[in-house]
């Protein structure tokens, strides 16, 4: 699931809208809505939207649906949404309609087959004799609520019942009617057309285009990572169909598997084409997503004159469309290409792929490039040379198909050095593209290569190697590699020196193994020419000395890595990566929020084709922290899910935990109590078997758990993982208040009170402001525990001034509640209220649900009103309420009760029930009180309004019901 809710606008929500106003165009009389579009757009969605409201309304709703295989039967879609509720009906309705038109929809409907009293062969031989006694049929049935006629699927009705629905539109019934129709985009469609030509009864043709992406992405909503949204909505093209069925499989990429839903679809388009139609689109497939037609004509080896019949025949049916450019075509969505390439034979891919690439010779490497790789065999220079161009030419575009080219480059190729050049391609790419294990294979491969054990390449390749190594969590082979080296390095080659003492330091860092980080940090530091390196030193040994609690040391660190970063112009970043991420991360443990994000935002907005080099994740986890901290989880969300998503594909070890924490601390913030529980044990889960990493996942983990109320171990559980992990100074704080809230919460006040002094004196030694923040937060538990009131209000106002002073918005608001109930306690209720008002108002502005509710629940004992709150609304700021909705609401914020509203609208009062049901389920509330209040706040919002305070934008057409009642 996404880490915050992605709210967008309701799917179809426009044309559900144009739909509705059939109910107005019909009067007292008949009106149609035609809907037409292609397989999976939601045509039958909407009908029986408004098919659903119309039963609401009182109307009798009857539904039938076109089969294929009925197609020759006259009548047969018209049986089917009638001939069922004609068996159930009395005879007093049939008797009205006289003997004679009884008889003649006898013919027609077999329940009614019992009644011919007349000569068959009259009626047979004259449908127009069945078209006015249906016609009578349907004007008594509209009697005297209204009818609606659903019907689905027409491009497959029998010529018959289309022919009544033409005489049905040509002359208008009485009563009032209302036609919902619905068919298939294609070459069938004609005499459907037609249908809204022949009559001058109002009515509305739509027309279902693709979903836009904003509509489409709420079929998306359990797919975690925004890449994976994005690749599956340029797959699915806005169809509902095609989203709802990968969404349904858990948003994995379909590259060797799609949904057996969209299998079965695609075998059944397929197998209304003819054989060549079917051999053509299967060569399209092979060419790509958009293919030109002498290319397919090449691959699929038939004339021009046939090609063209096989195409003609498959824009018909839908599944390829015409572009702008002459011969040329494209699939009607992404994934219905992929569908049809992986239902072809592989020997038929192969041999289509070799007639492709021989048909494209002497075209630019990118295009043989596709093809070569699909069929290409060992030893082939001439193939390894077109696919190392083309990798290299797209690395910067598209990184991890460039890495995929690299790789068969390399089993092509015959040369050593050429292949260790692949190989090297193969890392680059793949770190590039954030495939860090892959990336990881090939640099550990050419490193065991490497041709000049002594050159500045393997140098580099080090650098590089070590860097992936250390995300995938393999810190451990890093340094005993960067041990080696350093035996083998000059000392008078300073830069190498301090290269590798940087990498032993980030490894010993990761390791846990504090004296070596120092040790090392310092000493590239001594050897460090260039200001990236400078920079880096820097902010290794500010890291060492806040392990160690030395903060004079540590901020002199972090004042010199900041005037090192001032002088690396931005086009070193992509190469020198960690000279920014290290500093940044030392600003972060150090409360310097602001600073953090600013260096992380010269990274991530730095110009680079590439969608995910490998420090991308790193990045957008520090800056997710930070934001976090300062009180915006909205924007933490989006970026902690971007780097979850990069760290799960990537396999980024040393990433991904401290990501799921920082989603599960946003969950708890979003008050989903199960959600943060599950990523805390993901997080955990996630460190697999590093001991360090898993020691302080634990540790962070259980402060989730604490803050959410699920306590699963005991205080002694509590305080055995303090002691596994060293920590910075701000996480220590952290960790100390949590155990002294898990102790108090048993009861065990000395041992609170021991945790309370162990952060004081962090602090103390420290000075950082969110240390400071957990020793004063934890002292002021302590006392209010004591029930010692003035002490313990006095603690938590210091401790809000701190967290306000470093700009954590929500952890000084955090502390009024504490504040407000140590107010109370000593009998200031008044103050209390105030201080609880002020925090009710930041943690709504943050976003900061749990605590917001928890903020209204004290005020509310203290006998105070809650202050109106946000309710959801769609994203263009509007209740997401249909006019009829509205009306009611309106009615239900003047008080009125649902036997009044009914009385007032013309409904029953079920109706008015349920309208109420699908409001509440919308705006998510389940009281009159909310919705009140609601309907309220819509108004003061949109102050230009109509008679009954309504807005201008929702002004609605009057109903018949409403004209007649004046």
């Amino acid at each position: 699931m996404p880490f915050i809710d992605n709210t967008a606008a309701t799917p179809r929500r426009r044309e559900l809208d144009q739909l509705r106003t059939v109910f107005d165009l019909a009067g007292s009389g008949t009106a149609w809505a035609f809907v037409r579009g292609d397989p999976g757009t939601g045509k039958t969605w909407l009908l029986n939207a408004v098919a659903e409201e119309a039963a609401g309304e009182g109307f009798l709703v009857l539904r039938g649906r076109g089969s294929e295989y009925e197609r020759h039967v006259p009548f047969s879609l018209l049986v089917h949404a009638l001939d069922d509720y004609l068996d159930g009906l009395g005879g007093d309705l049939l008797a009205g309609l006289g003997d004679n038109r009884v008889a003649d929809l006898a013919r027609v409907f077999p329940s009614l087959s019992g009644r011919d009293q007349t000569c068959p062969q009259a009626a047979q031989d004259n449908n127009y004799r069945a078209h006015r006694a249906m016609r009578a049929l349907v004007e008594r049935l509209a009697e005297p609520s209204g009818l609606v006629l659903v019907l689905d699927d027409l491009q497959w009705a029998d010529r018959e019942s289309v022919a009544f629905l033409a005489h049905l539109l040509e002359r208008q019934p009485k009563g009032r009617l209302l036609l919902l129709a619905a068919w298939r985009s294609g070459p069938c469609e004609g005499p459907l057309v037609g249908l809204c030509l022949c009559t001058e009864q109002p009515g509305v043709a739509v027309e279902l285009e693709p979903l836009p992406d904003r509509e489409a992405e709420t079929f998306l909503t359990a797919v975690r990572g925004p890449r994976r949204r994005a690749e599956l909505l340029r797959l699915c093209g806005g169809n509902p169909f095609y989203l709802r069925a990968l969404a349904e499989q858990g948003g994995g990429r379909p590259v060797d598997r799609l949904p057996d839903r969209i299998v079965t679809v695609l075998r059944w388009e397929l197998g209304r084409l003819s054989e060549p139609a079917r051999h053509l689109l299967t060569s399209a497939a092979i060419v790509g997503e958009t293919f030109h037609l002498e290319l397919v004509r090449a691959v699929n080896g038939t004339t021009d004159e046939q090609t063209l019949l096989a195409a003609d025949e498959l824009v018909s049916s839908g599944l390829i469309r015409e572009t702008d450019v002459p011969r040329e075509f494209a699939f009607r969505q992404p994934i219905v290409r992929h569908g049809v390439y992986l239902l072809a034979s592989p020997g038929r891919r192969v041999s289509g792929h070799r007639r492709a690439a021989e048909a494209l010779r002497g075209a630019p490497a990118r295009r043989r490039a596709v093809h070569l790789a699909a069929f290409a065999t060992p030893p082939d220079p001439e193939a390894a040379a077109t696919l190392t161009e083309a990798a290299r030419e797209t690395v910067d575009v598209d990184p991890a198909r460039a890495a995929e080219w690299f790789r068969t480059a390399r089993a092509l190729e015959r040369d050593p050095v050429a292949r260790h050049e692949a190989l090297l391609g193969q890392g680059d790419a793949a770190a590039a593209a954030g495939l860090l294990q892959q990336a990881r294979a090939a640099y550990d491969r050419a490193w065991s290569h490497e041709p000049d054990r002594r050159s500045d390449g393997r140098l580099e390749l080090a650098r590089r190697l070590a860097m992936v190594e250390f995300l995938t969590g393999h810190h451990t082979r890093t340094r005993e590699r960067v041990r080696a080296l350093r035996a083998e390095a000059d000392s008078a080659d300073a830069e190498a020196v301090a290269l590798l003492s940087a990498l032993g330091a980030c490894a010993a860092a990761q390791a846990g193994d504090s004296a070596e980080l120092r040790r090392l940090a310092g000493e590239s530091l001594r050897h460090a020419r260039t200001p990236p390196a400078r920079a880096l030193a820097n902010g290794l040994v500010g890291l060492g000395q806040l392990q160690q609690h030395a903060m004079n040391q540590a901020l002199a660190a972090r004042v010199a890595a900041r005037r090192e970063l001032t002088l690396v112009c931005d086009r070193e970043l992509p190469t020198h990566p960690e000279a920014l991420l290290v500093p940044a991360l030392l600003e972060l443990l150090m409360g310097d929020y602001a600073e953090a994000i600013v260096l992380v935002d010269r990274l991530l907005s730095h110009r680079r084709p590439a969608p995910a080099v490998w420090w991308r994740a790193p990045a957008l986890w520090i800056a997710a922290r930070a934001r976090l901290a300062l009180g915006e989880p909205a924007e933490a969300a989006e970026l902690v899910e971007a780097a979850v998503e990069l760290a799960e594909d990537g396999q980024a070890r040393a990433v991904l935990p401290w990501a799921l924490l920082t989603a599960a601390e946003i969950r708890t913030l979003a008050d989903d109590d199960d959600g943060a529980v599950r990523l805390a044990l993901e997080a955990v889960a996630a460190t697999g078997d590093d001991d360090t990493s898993r020691a302080v996942a634990e540790q962070w983990a259980t402060i989730v758990r604490i803050d959410v109320g699920d306590v699963v171990a005991d205080l002694e559980t509590v305080v055995a993982l303090r002691r596994v992990a060293p920590v910075d100074p701000v996480s220590d704080g952290a960790w100390r208040c949590c155990a002294a809230a898990a102790a108090l919460g048993e009861n065990r006040f000395d041992e609170a009170d021991e945790q309370a002094r162990a952060a004081e004196d962090v602090a103390r030694a420290t000075g950082l402001p969110m240390a400071t923040v957990h020793a004063r937060r934890a002292r002021a538990m302590v006392h209010l525990a004591r029930r010692e009131a003035a002490a313990a209000a006095e603690c938590a106002r210091a401790a809000a001034r701190s967290a306000a002073a470093a700009g954590a918005r929500v952890e000084a608001a955090r502390d009024m509640l504490t504040e407000a109930a140590a107010l109370a306690l000593g009998g200031n209720r008044a103050g209390a209220a105030t201080v609880l008002r002020v925090a009710l108002d930041e943690f709504r502005d943050c976003g900061a649900v749990r605590y917001e509710r928890e903020a209204a629940r004290e005020l509310r004992r203290l006998g105070r009103r809650t202050p109106l709150g946000p309710v959801p609304t769609v994203a263009d700021q509007r209740l997401p309420l249909s006019d009829r909705e509205w009306q009611i609401a309106e009615l239900v914020a003047a008080g009125r009760t649902n036997r009044q509203i009914a009385a007032a609208l013309l409904l029953s009062a079920k109706t008015v029930e349920t309208h109420l049901t699908r409001i509440f389920g919308k705006l998510g509330i389940t009281s009159r009180a909310l919705l009140a209040r609601a309907v309220e706040r819509e108004r003061i919002r949109r102050p230009a309004t109509r008679a009954a305070g309504r807005p201008d934008a929702w002004s609605a057409p009057r109903t018949p019901a409403r004209r007649r009642a004046g």
